[in-house]
Order: structure tokens, then sequence, then C-alpha cells
């Protein structure tokens, strides 16, 4: 089967943003399925040359250069909308490339490529992972012909499948709720003292990590407040990301950003996961934590629910930074910490990537005929 996938976004070598799509798309074709992904690359955010067409492990993968422009609108409309959806369809006509079927990472993608795959009568299929689709969706293009056009809806959580069904993109028969998966073979339980000897970390430290965006939504302004609170025990952490709220707390061993495959090497050197978030459909990197056995602190909200629960994890307020504290100090006790490993290991047994890859794959097989 020829896929056509069209994502906003897409790993380049430099950048590891949409890692979770590059895996999939790696894993549809090494099903044997050829794939062709188009992700329009903004030069004025990016500020760097990148190859219009490059080929990454054997998957097609094309950037079509457009100017952002922010938030700025003319008429209503976003200028950024109009220049990146213009250099997806000057992509579209440059493409050679056949495909049998259309693959949108995300519902703007989706309408971006609406017209092109109507014309040409190939089926349409939609990946809602978003935190708030509402936000990241302009609602006002929305039309009947669309919603009514699109083949099947892959929904990252049952929080995301009922955000889309209220928001009248979908209807109930065409969604199927396949949470996110990891490549097991890089995310692993790993030898915790073996880590820490390559790392230069102390091996009786007790190791709080954090991995996402250092911003007001994932929490890592919150989790360093708890962990100031705790400074007075031996309590360290590390912080994998970037942006403008980084951590202040002490006992920091590690904070910035990290290439992906050496991300697992951090998680397994630590013994407890902390991402108090605002928002997300299901987020990855909950999920690679559960795949290196560490037990999960995050937030009492449904886009959790469908992979955390109370054997795994301990789900709280995110807002509440003495709630945060406690759960930390709850484990640190480390018989309660191996307990709660083994049932982290043993949830995310079924989510790999090759078995989610396979599952899409059936699922749009499935809806193609229909």
């Amino acid at each position: 089967m020829n896929i056509l996938i069209v994502t906003p976004d897409y790993p380049d070598g430099r950048r590891v943003k949409y890692q979770f799509v590059k895996e999939l798309v790696s894993a549809f074709a090494r099903f044997g399925h050829r794939c062709y992904v188009v992700s329009p690359y903004s030069v004025t955010k990016n500020r760097s040359f990148i190859p219009y067409l490059s080929d990454d492990a054997g998957v097609q993968v094309c950037r079509p250069k457009y100017l952002s422009f922010s938030v700025m609108k003319v008429a209503g409309v976003s200028l950024s909308y109009v220049t990146g959806k213009r250099a997806l369809y000057r992509a579209l006509r440059r493409m050679d490339f056949q495909p049998d079927v259309v693959y949108a990472h995300f519902w703007k993608a989706a309408e971006w490529v609406y017209e092109y795959a109507s014309d040409r009568h190939i089926p349409l299929f939609v990946a809602s992972g978003e935190s708030e689709i509402a936000k990241m969706f302009d609602m006002s293009r929305l039309r009947k012909e669309f919603v009514d056009y699109v083949s099947g809806v892959i929904c990252v959580s049952n929080k995301n499948k009922e955000e889309s069904l209220s928001l009248g993109l979908t209807t109930e028969d065409k969604c199927v709720v396949f949470p996110n998966a990891v490549d097991k073979s890089l995310f692993r339980k790993m030898e915790r003292s073996q880590c820490r000897r390559e790392l230069g970390f102390p091996q009786d430290a007790y190791i709080v990590s954090f991995v996402g965006a250092f911003c007001e939504r994932k929490g890592s302004k919150r989790l360093s407040a708890a962990l100031e609170m705790l400074k007075d025990r031996p309590v360290y952490s590390v912080f994998v990301g970037s942006g403008d709220e980084g951590p202040v707390c002490g006992h920091v061993l590690h904070k910035g950003p990290l290439p992906h495959v050496d991300i697992p090497k951090m998680l397994n050197a630590s013994d407890v996961f902390v991402l108090p978030t605002l928002h997300e459909g299901c987020c990855n990197a909950v999920v690679e934590a559960l795949a290196c056995g560490l037990p999960v602190i995050s937030s009492d909200s449904p886009f959790n629910w469908d992979v955390l629960n109370e054997g795994n994890s301990v789900l709280v307020d995110p807002m509440d930074v003495g709630k945060i504290a406690e759960a930390i100090l709850y484990f640190s006790d480390v018989e309660r910490r191996e307990a709660y490993s083994e049932r982290a290991l043993q949830s995310v047994c079924d989510l790999s990537i090759e078995k989610r890859a396979e599952s899409i794959l059936l699922f749009m097989r499935s809806r193609m005929t229909v």
C-alpha cells in the first residue's frame, strides 16, 4: 500500500519534534508499505537549511518551505495557515507518488489535505492526538463535506475520541482508540547502576525525572517548586527538554535537551517519572517511562486514564504543588517503587510501536472497503 502522510512537523536530524510520527511511519515501512511524508517547513520559525526531499531509512520525506507569520491574520484568516497550505499543495503537485490512502496527523493536517484527497477519491484518515483539539484546529473552516469524507479517525485516548465527537468532527462508527506506543528495542528496562555509572550520577540517590517542554502546560515549574519543598531531603532530579520555565530547584543532575536515543538511559537512571501536565492527547513521555519500568506521578485527568492506573502510578491534581511533593515522598520507599515498577512494565506489554502500526493498518484497510 502507498501511504501519503501529511504532518505539520517531522524530525530532521537536528530537531526531534514529532518523533512519535516518525516512529509510526518507520513501522509502516517495516511492514512493507511505501511511505511518502509531506511536512511543510517554516523557514521563519526554524531559520535553518534543510533539503526539500530526503530519504529517511527508506521513507521519502518532503519538506516544502514557507513563511509563517505567528498569529497574524487577514480578514480573520491566519496567514501562516494560507502559506503553509500553499506550500503543501505545491509539494503535492510535484510529487511522483500515487497514494492509495492519506494519513493526516492531527485534524489541522487533515483539513489541509482534504481537497487533494477528495478530488482524487483517495481515502482520508486522521490521527487525533492533540492536547486540545479546539485550540489547534480552526473550527470556523469546518465543512460537512469534510466530516463526511473522512474515512476513519485514530484517537490516542478516549478523551480525544470524546472530544472529536463532541466537536462534530466525526461519528462513533469511524473512531478507534489506540494509545501511543513505544519502540521497545529502545525504551526498555536497563540496569540502573550501570546507567548511573555512565552518566556520573550518585548510586544511592533518589532521582526524579521529567521529560517534556519547560512550559506551563507540562508543569516543569510546578515540579521544580515541589522539589524545592523537599530541599532538605536527598531528592535529585533530571529535566530533559527546553523552554522558558526550566527548573530552579537544587540537586538538578541534568537540565536540557537530549537526542531521543539517549533518553532511555536517563530514565533508567531515575527512580520515578513526574509530569504534572495540564492537557494531553496521550503523552508519549509517560508511555516511554512506563516501558523503562518507572512508576509515574502525573495528572488525574482523562487523557491519562487509558494508560495510567493505581497499579503503575499516583495521579494528582497537577496544579497542587504540595500533592506533587507528597507523591514524590511516597515513592521514596524502595520496596514500593519496585512493586510499582513491575506493574508499570506489565501495563505496556501491548504498547509496542509495531503492534500499534499493525492495528492502524488493519483499521484503515477495513474502513477503505466501507
